[in-house]
């Protein structure tokens, strides 16, 4: 898959420093067109810089480097879990889709022929929608949050309060009872909590390590969501919590 190998590569470079054409072409098993259209992603991101036969590290992209690092982190339960919640968009659905490693997957099994419309405040979010000549994608934020690959700020972004979104599918570092959905990082906090505040239907998808956990933020209560899409049974007291205020745990 592209969105892997774009990773792995930015992993290899970073450990490597440096790397030719050919040299990755033969590590990932791939053509000399298609090494070259991944480092223009990666120059794009400023991972990297292109030098004579290759690519080279750009030395202060750590913070990139972190992003690969908790997106291989358990890769194939968030690949699942995009996988089981994409079943719920239908066509003309107006949705927002969360920054996160795990809502990325969500795009991995969309139909080239469906219409929908995407908004969204990632990165890695609008490099996929934009790929799909149906979807409709809409990007909120005023500027760019290198550490979580999004976009942050709505002081002169009005499209928020103008769309009327069905569902909202989003991540969290941490889900538990008593605080909720949570995250670590303020600006991401103040978009999570305007979003589940508005639209008619939150899900959530967090893999097994998030449940039980909570982090610096809370966005939205536990109540307050409709589904839960995971990859393992979660915590005893979220399951009963999740039956008796009827939310749906998918998993």
């Amino acid at each position: 898959m592209k969105s892997k190998r774009i990773y792995e590569i930015e992993a290899f470079i970073k450990k490597n420093k440096t790397a030719s054409i050919e040299e990755l072409c033969e590590t990932f098993n791939v053509s000399t067109n298609t090494i070259r259209r991944d480092i223009n992603q990666l120059v794009d991101m400023k991972i990297a810089k292109k030098v004579y036969g290759g690519i080279e590290v750009i030395e202060d992209s750590h913070k990139a480097v972190d992003y690969y690092k908790r997106n291989i982190e358990n890769y194939q339960s968030k690949k699942y879990i995009g996988e089981i919640a994409f079943n719920e968009i239908k066509t003309n659905d107006i949705i927002y889709i969360d920054t996160g490693t795990t809502t990325i997957h969500l795009l991995d099994y969309v139909d080239k022929n469906m219409t929908f419309t995407i908004i969204t405040n990632s990165l890695d979010i609008m490099n996929r929608a934009s790929q799909f000549e149906n979807v409709t994608l809409f990007i909120i934020g005023e500027k760019y949050k290198p550490i979580t690959r999004s976009f942050i700020g709505m002081d002169s972004n009005m499209l928020l309060e103008k769309f009327n979104i069905n569902k909202a599918f989003m991540s969290a570092t941490g889900v538990n009872i008593q605080n909720g959905l949570s995250n670590s990082e303020m600006e991401e906090n103040l978009i999570k909590q305007y979003i589940t505040s508005k639209v008619s239907e939150t899900f959530i998808l967090a893999d097994h390590s998030k449940m039980g956990k909570s982090t610096l933020l809370t966005y939205c209560n536990l109540d307050d969501i409709s589904k839960i899409f995971t990859d393992k049974t979660p915590p005893k007291d979220i399951t009963d919590f999740c039956q008796e205020h009827n939310i749906d745990i998918h998993f």
